[in-house]
């Protein structure tokens, strides 16, 4: 056998670290390469919360279309104002330049029309007050001015307005509905029959003390009702009324999210069906019964449902007050109150089920409220009075069509009333019945089928099969034809041998075939003829989106294609595969591995999605802090016990865990177990594996108890706890882990997502689920490690988080490259989990080093890589017979055993990876990136590139300008809440403003509320705080109502960062000098959005302003290397040399140095970062100066533009994903 080629993978959330291994028939390795590639993660974290890099971009473009359509909106209603002369003149073009270019209307008239004078009374809520009480004069100019200005501060609000498909109307019914509520109530006290009225009152009797617009309007109940008695009082034609009221009050539907909807598992081209579907409804309700095992007093082992039981139950789903329900409704209703249990629970009730009763059932919603309407048998019903029956090819349609295009109906309609009046209509309904009909709500989730598969496979389960049996089913009548299926006897045999087949057990009737799907597929091939490659059609209940076997490129070159797939949504695991393809293809050109490569892959657990991820961080602050109070409480309890104190290292930590986990007893023999007992060197108790190591247990937690020390040598020894003598007692003393483990999975029985529509509270309900998981599966490990009869094989390999679905789709695109042509079925790519990882670092001896790198290197990644690379099924066999070897040696049998090590100077030469390893890091310039999309236009569909900025061009918050002493100063405006702390108090602009905060401060602490003048009620809840540090803020665009000072007539911003430096060098009286510029990213996504693809003008100049020459154009991100004179001094350099010079650039700002207040000089600065470096910028001091060759390594630096001197990756030279450096 000749060697094999290993790739061995540590992939992170923003690391990949990869190492490749030859492997000897002998068992020896050698390692052939290694390397370390830092990424972007693929979503947003500040502060330890997660979101998504969109999710700011989003909010604020939510917002800019909000004001878009507020514009367009007014622009609509002027342009019916101006038409029926209501308001000042204004024309086409004034009116298109505010639409287009956002240059408001500013002429004078127009702008004295909508001004407000105080002293005069004088405001909108005055105009509204007017056109509602009085009739105006509409021959005067000036009444038809009131008319429409009040008309036009309708269009400054609509109010809300109920939409059924709104996924957030379920919500309505509190705070908004409410508040509609409360201001009704408030208008009918006040004896007011309109809003303006009652409005235009608070204001006129209360002032600025009431906020008018922080309530709930409603716009059917209020501002439509206004606007109807304006008209009604003002005698406006239905011409005029319709124009404004088109718009005032035209609204797009919603629009359609069919087409970001997923595909089919099992019919690729079809889209998922919504879960509210009846036919859905229908095959979840079969797929659950069809799988409850019931053992009554007469039966012998447990069985189905019959058909007495099923008509019993099936009402259960039926019900509109409960779309879920617990399992324990179903099992009351077939044995009686509490004759019933779950069949693995102890007890001896009758009835026993495979179900636990907290187990939550989904009912049927969509059909309950259709049964409400049109009776039990509510699809005949339909049929019966729908009068648009027949399809366009003239044919009747079935009553299962007709029940589908009702359904259709009652998702896509959006206004009630509209579904009224087709139930009226189009169904007969009487009026109570059409008021039910529409009120019925569906839920727009998504099943993982299309329509047309659950069509094929709902037949099958009617007649009773299990899921996965009807599925295999689903496709068989489709392949073998009709004329076979239609043959009663033929259809008969199929039936019969795919159920013969599912039901045997494998080695009885599947001639060495691995599979049930190969068996189903050698079947139909061989008794029917059907081809194999229409075999390929036949449905899977495990069928999952697979990626196509890679090909060959332009140059013939076979690589991995994009891991992209509708399967897979989060961004972070989809980053990690982008980057895998990217190292991976780059060592297939490299010739260092190929298809016959053998693939070990570590994925990391925050490749979770991200509710998972969030409830791991949950769960991991929860065990910090438990770990804090264990080191608290060990050390009390130890001063108590010995009046010494103890500093607890981390197994005192564990040890003291594990004590209050087993209520301070040992678990094998009974004895109370005092502090002193195991805190110490030589203490009669120690922690012990429940698992033997020697017999293939594992070294996570849940293998780990404190146990008698005698005990576990003497009596225990390598024996599995279900083999000891007093087995019994032992269980009673892990009796409360079976229990909690109970209470766990009843609370996550009880939280159900289903009919959940508000995304935030269904995350939350899910990453709650999850934490309650996680507990839950760590005290069953334990458990189930006490009862197991036997150790079942590679059960230590399977042991560790897993990331589930993330994990099956990254083995399956290596699969797609990494695979045995000749013979598919033999595997390639194994999964290492973190333990085993974790085990073996400790086993050859680098664990010390390795969490040593962790904190202070990028090197730890490859670390892992080549222990991940040299763990195979041989070290496996070797841990496992060293754990037995050393069990016989403390039995004093044998010589001490030595684990052996993939080659002599494995430990030696890892230590040493720090050395010589040259960290790659992708930094993406992701600026001039323009999205590309088709859109519909009248010439057909053509391809449309956005202008938009991938990056934050400034700072959210806005800064005031007022001028003081000459001087202008950037004020910002602060909420007066828990936060404004005692030495903000200083910052406060306004004296009197000032001195009243101070004096609301007690203790420190702000006393809320704080009062301009209690007397009046007059609250001072904002105030306004000078921001030294803002000198030079960014002047973004000028007020639509421009200021007459200078310094007011702009919106004043903070960068928020650089994108890039530009250095020009050139003589001056014969001395090299040198200028800069720094192009922020406001400017530059200003450049990318002008220039488009032509580049019309440079990003920056060729020139400076001395006329010096472009030297340097410097990015974030960008790897240099740094020479001290001349870049001669790189050209004979090694690699491990080079590596040293290598950085990355992490920052570009301006510097300046200052005399008497005055800037005298500017520079620009450059940050760099080692590229090895992993330390947090905070824990890092940066270092200033010049770069020489014999210098000290400085982690970070920190130099000015005059200062720097390097390569530039891109222009000098190049590094590739797989760390080498190639000189230009």
């Amino acid at each position: 056998m000749a060697k094999k080629r290993v790739l061995g993978l540590d992939t992170g959330s923003n690391s990949l670290g990869w190492a490749i291994v030859d492997r000897e028939e002998s068992g020896e390795q050698t390692l052939v390469d290694k390397g370390t590639l830092i990424f972007q993660e693929g979503v947003k974290i500040e502060k330890g919360i997660e979101s998504s890099k969109a999710a700011d971009r989003t909010v604020h473009r939510a917002w800019r279309r909000q004001y878009f359509r507020r514009r367009l909106r007014k622009i609509e209603v002027l342009k019916v104002l101006v038409k029926h002369n209501l308001c000042p003149a204004l024309t086409e073009e004034d009116l298109k330049l505010w639409h287009t270019r956002k240059i408001y209307p500013r002429k004078d008239e127009f702008m004295q029309w909508q001004r407000t004078d105080e002293n005069k009374g004088i405001n909108p809520y005055h105009s509204r007050h007017i056109c509602l009480t009085e009739k105006l004069d509409l021959n005067k100019q000036a009444d038809r001015y009131t008319l429409g200005r009040a008309l036009y501060h309708l269009a400054q609000r609509r109010g809300f307005m109920s939409n059924r498909l709104d996924a957030n109307e379920e919500k309505e019914s509190g705070a908004v509905k409410q508040g509609i509520s409360e201001l009704s109530q408030e208008m009918e006290k006040a004896g007011c029959e309109y809003l303006g009225e009652y409005f235009y009152m608070l204001y006129t009797q209360q002032g600025n003390k009431v906020r008018i617009r922080t309530r709930y309007i409603d716009r059917e109940e209020h501002y439509k009702k206004e606007f109807h008695a304006i008209c009604d009082k003002q005698g406006l034609s239905q011409e005029i009324r319709h124009e404004l009221e088109r718009a005032l009050y035209f609204q797009r539907p919603l629009k359609s999210q069919r087409q970001s909807v997923g595909k089919c598992t099992f019919e690729k081209n079809k889209p998922r069906c919504s879960d509210s579907h009846p036919l859905y409804e229908e095959f979840r309700m079969l797929s659950f019964l069809n799988n409850v095992r019931i053992e009554d007093p007469y039966d012998m082992e447990p069985r189905p449902l019959n058909e007495v039981e099923l008509y019993k139950i099936k009402p259960l789903f039926y019900r509109v007050s409960k779309a879920n329900f617990d399992f324990e409704e179903i099992a009351k209703k077939i044995a009686g109150k509490g004759n019933y249990q779950y069949a693995k629970e102890a007890g001896k009730k009758p009835y026993k089920f495979n179900f636990r009763m907290t187990q939550g059932v989904p009912g049927c919603p969509t059909t309950a409220q259709l049964r409400t309407v049109f009776g039990d048998n509510w699809m005949e019903g339909i049929a019966e009075t729908f009068d648009m029956n027949q399809c366009k090819d003239g044919r009747q349609k079935t009553a299962e069509e007709m029940a589908c295009d009702i359904w259709n109906v009652l998702y896509f309609f959006d206004s009630k009333d509209k579904l009224k009046e087709f139930g009226i209509n189009h169904l007969q309904l009487d009026e109570e019945h059409a008021e039910k009909f529409a009120k019925i709500r569906l839920s727009h989730n998504f099943s993982s089928l299309s329509l047309k598969a659950i069509r094929n496979v709902l037949p099958f389960l009617r007649m009773g099969m299990l899921y996965s049996h009807a599925v295999f089913m689903g496709n068989i009548p489709k392949l073998v034809g009709a004329d076979i299926w239609n043959n009663p006897e033929k259809r008969e045999r199929i039936l019969d041998q795919v159920n013969k087949m599912a039901t045997t057990p494998l080695d009885k009737v599947r001639d060495q075939r691995s599979t049930l799907e190969f068996c189903i597929k050698d079947f139909l091939h061989e008794e029917f003829g059907v081809c194999k490659k229409a075999l390929e059609k036949l449905y899977h209940p495990s069928m999952i989106e697979t990626y196509p076997d890679a090909k060959p490129n332009h140059d013939g070159v076979v690589l991995l294609g994009s891991p992209r797939t509708n399967a897979v949504r989060n961004p972070m695991a989809m980053r990690s595969l982008h980057e895998i393809r990217k190292v991976v293809n780059a060592l297939i050109k490299e010739g260092k591995i190929g298809p016959d490569t053998e693939v070990h892959v570590e994925y990391a657990r925050s490749l979770n999605n991200a509710n998972m991820r969030a409830a791991i961080n949950d769960h991991q602050r929860t065990l910090d802090k438990k770990h804090k109070e264990y080191a608290e409480e060990l050390k009390k309890l130890y001063r108590e016990q010995t009046n010494r104190d103890i500093e607890p290292t981390e197994t005192d930590i564990l040890k003291f865990q594990l004590w209050e986990e087993q209520d301070h007893v040992c678990l094998y023999t009974g004895k109370n177990i005092g502090i002193t007992d195991f805190v110490g060197a030589g203490t009669p108790f120690d922690i012990e594996h429940t698992i033997p190591r020697s017999v293939g247990g594992d070294s996570t937690q849940e293998n780990m108890t404190l146990c008698d020390s005698h005990y576990n040598r003497f009596v225990k020894k390598a024996q599995l706890p279900s083999k000891l003598p007093d087995y019994e007692q032992i269980l009673v003393r892990i009796e409360p882990w079976k229990k909690k483990v109970e209470e766990l999975t009843k609370q996550i029985d009880k939280i159900s997502t289903r009919g959940v529509w508000d995304k935030t509270t269904k995350d939350n309900l899910i990453r709650k689920k999850n934490r309650l998981k996680i507990e839950r599966d760590y005290w069953r490990g334990k458990y189930q490690r006490f009862t197991m009869e036997e150790v079942p094989e590679g059960f230590a390999l399977r042991q560790g988080a897993g990331i589930g679905l993330i994990s099956k789709y990254a083995a399956l695109y290596l699969k797609s490259y990494f695979h045995d042509v000749v013979h598919p079925e033999r595997r390639q790519v194994f999964c290492i989990k973190g333990p085993i990882t974790a085990e073996f670092r400790k086993m050859w001896g680098i664990q010390e080093e390795y969490e040593k790198k962790s904190r202070d290197s990028h090197t730890h990644h490859c670390i892992d890589a080549i222990v991940i690379a040299c763990i195979g099924k041989n070290e496996l066999n070797q841990m496992s017979r060293y754990h037995h070897e050393m069990y016989d040696y403390t039995e004093g049998k044998g010589e001490k055993p030595i684990f052996p090590k993939p080659w002599s100077t494995f430990t030696q030469d890892l230590k040493q990876i720090s050395e010589e390893l040259l960290v790659v890091h992708d930094t993406p310039d992701n600026m001039p990136k323009k999205a590309c999309r088709m859109i519909d236009t009248r010439l057909g569909k053509k391809q449309a590139k956005g202008d938009c900025a991938r990056g934050s061009l400034h700072q959210d918050t806005y800064y005031g300008a007022i001028k003081q002493d000459r001087d202008v100063k950037y004020v910002v405006r602060r909420t007066l809440d828990s936060t404004f702390k005692f030495s903000d108090v200083d910052k406060i602009v306004d004296e009197v403003v000032r001195e009243k905060v101070k004096a609301a401060f007690v203790n420190n602490m702000l006393q809320l509320p704080v009062f301009m003048n209690e007397e009046k009620g007059i609250e001072i809840k904002k105030v306004r705080c000078y921001t030294p540090s803002v000198k030079t803020p960014l002047h973004i665009r000028h007020h639509r109502d421009v200021s007459t000072k200078e310094y007011k007539q702009t919106f004043n911003v903070v960068n928020d960062s650089n994108y890039c430096l530009a250095i020009y060098e050139g003589l001056v009286k014969g001395k090299p000098k040198r200028d800069y510029e720094i192009v922020n990213n406001l400017d530059a996504a200003a450049y990318y959005k002008k220039s488009a693809d032509a580049r019309m003008y440079p990003l920056v100049p060729e020139k400076s302003k001395r006329d010096f020459d472009l030297k340097y154009t410097l990015y974030i991100g960008t790897h240099v290397l740094l020479y001290e004179k001349t870049k001669e001094e790189l050209a004979e350099l090694s690699t491990n040399l080079l590596k040293n010079r290598l950085y990355t650039i992490t920052g570009i700002s301006n510097g300046c140095t200052t005399a008497g207040g005055i800037i005298t000089y500017r520079f620009g600065i450059i940050t760099l970062r080692h590229h090895a470096e992993a330390r947090q910028a905070s824990e890092l001091i940066v270092k200033k100066g010049e770069y020489h060759q014999d210098e000290e390594l400085r982690p970070i630096i920190a130099l000015t533009h005059t200062q720097f001197k390097a390569l530039i990756e891109g222009v000098d030279f190049e590094i590739t994903p797989i760390g080498e450096i190639k000189l230009k």
